[in-house]
């Protein structure tokens, strides 16, 4: 037997770390008495320890196993004996710690304790702190002998308690089957009942002990009768009987009930007594009438139901249809009949209505089909069929329960939704259109305004120009806010939105979003603050996603607070790695009703208090798809008059690796002396790129159009081409790709995409395409000139 074998039958005895028994300790004192040894011990053993049963001369209750004597033991064939004459003087104890130790063993005998599945479970050891020899073979067979005493002892335990818990599972068997089991000792007319067969009869077996003549009482006359030929049938030797009789329960309420039983020969041929089962069959019976019941109602509905109902063999033919049928078809079940089903089928869909029959045929319990019908008058008839298969009592597919609803009036309706969403479908490609149209139209000039405006404010203007020139820019760049805002939401309704997690040092940019309002906050007297706690250098998320949140809820905090200031707190738990942000700020508040409709599209919650503050009303609504986007949550908590607070927790796991450190400033780029050619059919974009470009020693030639830029990049090599993406007669892409194809000199240069429309997905679009990177309008000057450096170094790497 296996190490696993013998651990299951060990297991099976429920005798680890139990309390002894008074056997099993009178075993133990009579091994130490039989040896006279000061100690003495019942073992068992599993896999890491040695459990004591019953001891004497030990305080503890187990040791580890490959410290005991008794796991050598183990290996000894059944009811085996070992014995160590002085431990000190065996190589496998004389280093173990009870013989070194302050329990001092010496001598050990121990008879193992064998199970009757041969099972070695441990064993039955004296043990002495003097060595001693071998005791002689009487006293180790007596010794043995008492091992067989304990472990009989552990398997009439065992025994027992499979018994009681037999007891018990049938005890809950007969509860939950409602089956129960009764006897009758034929010798003393004794009659056992079990618990079920006591509810049955509405009695407790507390207040009730049922005699053979009580038990045929509860019959009435007429079934008693019954009852009493099978009985006698029985005790004759004729087999046993069931039969279905009533009773009538200690509270007088009628039940029908199936007796069960069969008789116990005995030695002389006599039946000492009789058993069965008792089961309470009411509700069955009951059920059955209500489905006779049923079955006449059934005929009653088919025949009047708007449905059509049929039972369809599984050959096509059908023995019943109901009158619906002349409704839907036009013919009358008596014109139908001898016909196949599939006869009023429409010849296209016959062979998919030919398939399923056949399915079910093979055993596929059901199915559901659309298909057209033909009617009577030649019109074809929309129907949706439901078929069930019916089995007989072997379980082999006889038939199927047919149900035809006209479903014509369906279909026309979902012809006409089709049609409403490929419209649809057709107005939202439209809409997309429209906003790449609007898009360029509208960064186009903004590209002009705030580029120029940029150059204009670097110069020498007296204060007046001045402060009109930024009325200027302030205003272009509020427009280029608000066209952002709703491109923005557009790509978010459409699902567009790429998050791109990287290793982000959160407080700085928490810290860099805050010091960007400052002169809006000085010019109302505002304190900003930053409050962080992140225990952490460097997180993952989307850092300019995250920042275009902060930018959007702590631009709101400063608009609609008048005095006091603003709080950006930022907390990071490394236990579940989240990030919250939350700023508050010490503003008016809300009202209850306000907050509800926060971050709504389209919707500033107060509109007189929103007079003189610019806003699409999208800000809000994009920071939550934002927020949803990166799996996070975003809401807002606020007492009137006291100030609110706006808050938003993503995931956010640890960075593994450093932020990467910073661009080179911008005076650091090296561009000086190479040459740009810049495609653009707007004169002042291409002005502009001119402007930003020379002011850093960039030779720039310009195109008006992608057919002018084709013929240009065939005359002369340029170090980096700026291409429009939508310009008349030829676009961008077009442009590019018959540069590409072409013999000139700029086959390999790098092109950047200068487009109004870059952003997640376009980006990745126009790489593939060939660009080498892209240039958003409008562009301020820095962004360009990094742009060009990076497609230049580009350039000299593929060149090398």
């Amino acid at each position: 037997m296996n190490e696993a074998e013998r651990l299951t039958s060990l297991r099976s005895l429920r005798a680890i770390n139990t309390p002894a028994d008074l056997a099993t300790e009178g075993a133990v004192r009579l091994a130490a008495h039989l040896l006279e040894c000061p100690i003495a011990l019942v073992t068992l053993i599993d896999e890491a320890m040695q459990w004591f049963k019953a001891s004497q001369g030990v305080g503890v209750c187990s040791t580890s196993r490959h410290e005991s004597f008794c796991t050598h033991a183990l290996s000894l064939p059944a009811h085996g004996v070992m014995v160590v004459e002085d431990a000190t003087r065996d190589p496998r104890f004389a280093n173990n710690p009870n013989v070194t130790g302050g329990m001092g063993v010496r001598f050990y005998a121990g008879a193992l304790l064998t199970a009757s599945d041969g099972a070695n479970l441990g064993t039955l050891c004296v043990i002495d702190t003097a060595p001693r020899g071998t005791p002689d073979d009487e006293t180790l067979a007596r010794l043995s002998d008492l091992a067989r005493l304990v472990v009989s002892d552990l398997e009439r335990s065992r025994a027992e308690r499979l018994s009681r818990e037999n007891q018990h599972m049938l005890a809950m068997v007969e509860g939950l089957s409602g089956v129960g089991h009764w006897r009758v000792d034929m010798v003393s007319e004794k009659v056992h009942w079990s618990d079920e067969v006591y509810a049955i009869h509405g009695l407790r077996r507390e207040s009730f002990s049922p005699t053979f003549e009580q038990a045929v009482a509860f019959y009435p006359e007429a079934d008693r009768e019954i009852l009493s030929e099978y009985w006698a049938q029985t005790m004759a030797g004729e087999g046993p009987f069931s039969v279905e009789l009533t009773i009538n329960r200690a509270d007088g309420t009628p039940r029908r009930v199936i007796a069960k039983g069969a008789a116990e020969l005995g030695s002389e041929g006599q039946p000492p007594s009789v058993f069965g089962v008792f089961q309470d069959v009411t509700a069955q019976r009951e059920a059955l009438e209500v489905v006779e019941r049923s079955r006449t109602r059934y005929k009653l509905l088919a025949d009047n139901a708007a449905d059509v109902i049929a039972r369809v063999k599984l050959d096509g033919s059908s023995d019943y249809i109901s009158p619906a049928v002349e409704r839907l078809l036009g013919w009358t079940p008596a014109e139908m009949a001898g016909r196949s089903a599939d006869s009023f089928v429409h010849p296209d869909d016959r062979d998919r209505l030919r398939e399923t029959f056949a399915e079910m045929a093979a055993g596929r319990g059901a199915a559901t089909l659309e298909h057209r019908l033909l009617h009577r008058e030649g019109h074809t008839v929309w129907g949706e069929t439901r078929l069930r298969l019916v089995r007989d009592a072997a379980g082999k597919p006889v038939e199927t329960v047919v149900v035809i609803r006209n479903i014509s009036r369906r279909k026309v309706l979902e012809e006409q939704l089709q049609q409403a969403r490929v419209a649809a479908e057709t107005s939202a490609a439209v809409k997309a259109e429209f906003l790449a149209n609007m898009s360029h139209e509208l960064r186009t000039p903004l590209t002009s305004i705030i580029g120029f405006t940029g150059l204009t404010l670097e110069q020498e203007l007296p204060d007046r120009a001045r402060h009109f020139i930024t009325r200027v820019d302030n205003a272009g760049r509020a427009l280029l806010c608000t066209v952002n805002d709703i491109l923005d939401f557009s790509k978010l309704e459409a699902g567009e939105v790429v998050i791109r997690p990287q290793p982000v040092d959160i407080e700085a940019l928490a810290q860099g979003t805050l010091d960007l309002f400052t002169p809006q906050a000085g010019a109302k007297d505002l304190h900003l603050k930053l409050e962080s706690d992140t225990g952490q250098a460097a997180i993952v998320a989307d850092p300019d996603r995250l920042r275009q949140i902060m930018l959007n809820l702590v631009g709101n905090a400063v608009k609609f607070t008048s005095h006091g200031g603003v709080r950006l707190e930022v907390r990071w738990s490394a236990g579940n790695e989240r990030l919250r942000i939350a700023i508050h700020d010490t503003g008016e508040g809300l009202s209850p009703e306000k907050l509800a409709r926060l971050f709504r599209r389209f919707s500033q919650v107060d509109g007189a208090q929103n007079m003189g503050q610019s806003g699409t009303g999208l800000g809000l609504a994009i920071c939550k798809g934002l927020v949803e986007a990166m799996d996070g949550n975003i809401g807002a908590d606020s007492v009137e008059g006291q100030g609110s607070t706006f808050w938003f927790e993503i995931p956010a796991p640890a960075a593994e690796r450093e932020v990467q450190p910073a661009t080179t400033p911008i005076a650091a780029v090296e561009v000086g002396g190479i040459s740009v050619l810049v495609a653009d059919d707007h004169p002042a974009n291409r002005e502009l790129a001119r402007a930003f470009l020379t002011g850093m020693g960039v030779t720039v030639d310009d195109a008006v159009d992608g057919l002018a830029a084709i013929e240009q990049a065939g005359r002369k090599r340029y170090d980096v081409i700026l291409m429009d993406m939508r310009m008349p007669h030829l676009g961008g892409r077009d442009a590019l790709r018959r540069i590409r194809d072409g013999k000139g000199p700029n086959r390999d240069t790098p092109v950047l995409a200068y487009t109004a429309d870059a952003g997640d997905g376009v980006d990745e679009a126009l790489l593939r395409d060939g660009f080498c990177g892209t240039v958003s309008k409008p562009v301020g000057a820095e962004a360009l000139i990094r742009a060009v450096a990076e497609a230049l170094e580009q350039g000299r790497a593929l060149a090398a």
